[in-house]
């Protein structure tokens, strides 16, 4: 009896405090229930920031040639000419655009195409009296060391292609189906890849994955360290003022116009170097393409950063603006075309692949001829090396002002 008084007791004693017991439970739930909400907003918060920016770029700068300007005419800049990339067609725009102005021209070794920029890069007989350029439109590895042959407002350019398309390009135009021993199908139904593709004159050359980011100066021998990536990334974005995107040619001639403070016929250009379409190899399979991608990881990478980066200038700069100039550039290039051209042919068998090439109209036309040179380096090395030889003997004779390079 007394044990059962004593339960009613407790039972009794429990219910009436069954309200605060429920009501301090409420609160200790409320409490985690909130701090897990904060803990998972900062993780996504966290996440959002880390996919939705890339390593190296920076939302406060923007490139120079994104807004519309009428900045006075530019004589200096800098265009490191990537492998396949469709360099030529703007390598001639600068060449021409230096000869016509009669600028310093920095032309390069053969070999330094392909080795990292060095002292010993440029000819003794092109060398200028100052040691400074004012046009770089070639091949070579960059290297930050080259600036000191810039003046310092050089304008700092280069061109990038989707990945899968160069990869391509490069496979068939530097015939790696004989040196690898197999077509280009064949490489890419291959269950293991070779770690390194070669061409010609291999001992002194890179050819092969990630081509445009060696071109760029990256260590290949760093490809899977994804820090050095990252950095690398970063790098090329600080140190370059604008990235020309293949795919957007037109559009980037017109913002590169912008950059340089040039009415669009500075820019007027015929497409060079170019594969009759014809010959282009098989129609890539989706596997094929992820097969190319995945080969190809740090240019992906870089593409991707500078597209990225080109689409947003491009809206910075007003879509309705730019498409307006690119309307007009394009009369322009086919006015140009149909003053310099005579005739369309097939072209030399540069690389083992037919090209098309241009008869010109007149021959003695200079903006027209350097304008479809294809193989342009010795013609502007004998303009160069006359050019200075003339300033020397001016020099020597008393006409001082024409010895020092213009800037």
């Amino acid at each position: 009896m007394c044990i059962i008084r004593s339960r009613t007791l407790l039972r009794r004693k429990f219910l009436t405090k069954r309200p605060v017991i429920i009501l301090l439970l409420s609160i200790c739930f409320s409490v985690l229930l909130t701090l897990e909400i904060f803990s998972q907003w900062k993780l996504l918060k966290t996440n959002v920031t880390l996919f939705s920016r890339g390593p190296a770029v920076n939302e406060t700068l923007a490139y120079q040639c994104c807004t519309p300007t009428n900045k006075s005419i530019r004589t200096n800049i800098f265009f490191l000419k990537t492998h396949k990339t469709g360099g030529t067609t703007v390598q001639s725009v600068l060449m021409r655009f230096a000869i016509m102005n009669s600028l310093d021209i920095l032309k390069v070794n053969y070999a330094s195409y392909y080795l990292p920029f060095s002292d010993s890069s440029i000819p003794s007989q092109l060398m200028t009296p100052n040691n400074k350029y004012n046009v770089f439109a070639d091949h070579a590895r960059y290297d930050p060391k080259i600036k000191q042959y810039q003046y310092p407002d050089t304008s700092m350019v280069t061109l990038l292609r989707h990945p899968i398309k160069l990869f391509q390009s490069l496979y068939v135009f530097y015939q790696m189906d004989k040196t690898m021993g197999m077509t280009f199908q064949q490489f890419l139904n291959a269950p293991v890849k070779p770690p390194v593709l070669t061409g010609y004159n291999s001992d002194i050359v890179y050819r092969g994955y990630n081509q445009m980011s060696v071109d760029l100066g990256f260590d290949w021998t760093q490809s899977e360290n994804t820090t050095a990536v990252a950095e690398f990334i970063a790098k090329i974005d600080r140190e370059f003022d604008f990235v020309m995107i293949t795919e957007y040619m037109d559009e980037s001639f017109v913002l590169l116009a912008n950059l340089m403070g040039w009415p669009l016929e500075y820019v007027a250009s015929l497409k060079l170097n170019a594969r009759l379409p014809e010959l282009d190899p098989y129609i890539l399979t989706s596997r094929d393409e992820l097969t190319i991608l995945d080969l190809n990881q740090i240019d992906t990478q870089l593409y991707n950063h500078f597209l990225a980066k080109f689409l947003k200038c491009k809206r910075q700069y007003g879509e309705d603006n730019l498409s307006r100039q690119v309307q007009q550039l394009r009369i322009i290039n086919e006015n140009f075309k149909q003053r310099c051209v005579a005739e369309e042919v097939t072209g030399s068998n540069i690389g083992n692949v037919e090209r098309l090439e241009y008869v010109p109209r007149n021959q003695s036309d200079m903006e027209c001829f350097s304008s479809m040179q294809l193989l342009i380096g010795k013609t502007i090395r004998k303009i160069q090396a006359e050019k200075l030889q003339h300033n020397f003997i001016n020099f020597i004779f008393g006409n001082k002002t024409n010895f020092s390079s213009k800037n």
